[in-house]
């Protein structure tokens, strides 16, 4: 799928757990809680295909992203080889080891017990690479100043400015990152590849099965339908939803449109 796509349900997902899950028991959940998960999800939502050279996760931080893609694909390549079933094909080197729902596990639970440890320091590092993340994958409909900009900024804003900051998130740090890469596994599971999602449970003679949805339901990933229908629903989703639940967001746009037509 498109960055862009991958992006905005990231977010979608993000806002609707953070901002309808604790009401469900009774907890009012913050603007800076919602928004601050939302932003990792959205982000997190990229981070698998760290195993693709030329994704956005391996080039958007340098240096860093190239060691990280350095050491990602050859161990998705070592677990395929040592796991691989009689009618498993390729190299495993992508959609192998971050596409699946062990790997999102994995790296939520180092991270969640990281973000309990040592809280904000790990919270604000976590929300600014998936905050920059998100805004380059996200280029094509906000081009503008550097991503690592923006994402420094609002960072600064989650924390300082947006009611509750971002404390509120710190304990539910991996099951955002989690959630971000889960989603982007079943968003490539509804294009022509699949994904393997399930790995290592043995399905067909194959440990690492490609899931789908049903064959006329896929579409390519990047081509006209995802381009002109799935992403654009998306976006305009998640901008609906942002403003359901995140408290004083339509008082905000309300008072932006007054604003606007009083200036007109």
């Amino acid at each position: 799928m498109l960055g862009v796509s991958h992006a905005t349900s990231g977010a979608a997902l993000g806002l609707a757990v953070a901002g309808l899950a604790p009401q469900a028991v009774g907890i009012a959940p913050t603007a800076g809680t919602i928004l601050t998960f939302a932003g990792v999800t959205a982000g997190a939502a990229l981070l698998p295909d760290l195993d693709h050279p030329s994704s956005t996760a391996s080039r958007r931080f340098s240096w860093a992203s190239w060691l990280a893609g350095h050491a990602v694909r050859p161990l998705s390549a070592l677990v395929f080889r040592l796991t691989k079933g009689p009618r498993d094909s390729g190299r495993g080197t992508h959609r192998g080891l971050t596409h699946t729902l062990a790997g999102a596990l994995l790296l939520a639970g180092g991270l969640g017990v990281a973000s309990a440890r040592w809280g904000t320091p790990v919270t604000a590092g976590v929300l600014f690479v998936c905050l920059a993340l998100a805004i380059k994958g996200l280029d094509g409909l906000v081009p503008g100043p550097p991503s690592l900009v923006i994402a420094a900024g609002l960072t600064w804003a989650a924390e300082e400015r947006l009611p509750g900051g971002t404390a509120g998130t710190a304990g539910w740090l991996g099951l955002a990152v989690g959630l971000g890469m889960l989603v982007h596994s079943l968003g490539d599971a509804v294009t022509e590849s699949g994904a393997p999602l399930l790995w290592p449970l043995p399905i067909r003679g194959r440990h690492w099965y490609p899931v789908g949805s049903p064959r006329p339901l896929r579409f390519r990933a990047g081509g006209r339908v995802e381009a002109l229908l799935v992403a654009p629903l998306l976006t305009l989703g998640t901008l609906a939803l942002a403003v359901y639940v995140v408290p004083g967001a339509l008082d905000v746009l309300l008072d932006l449109r007054a604003r606007l037509v009083a200036g007109g």
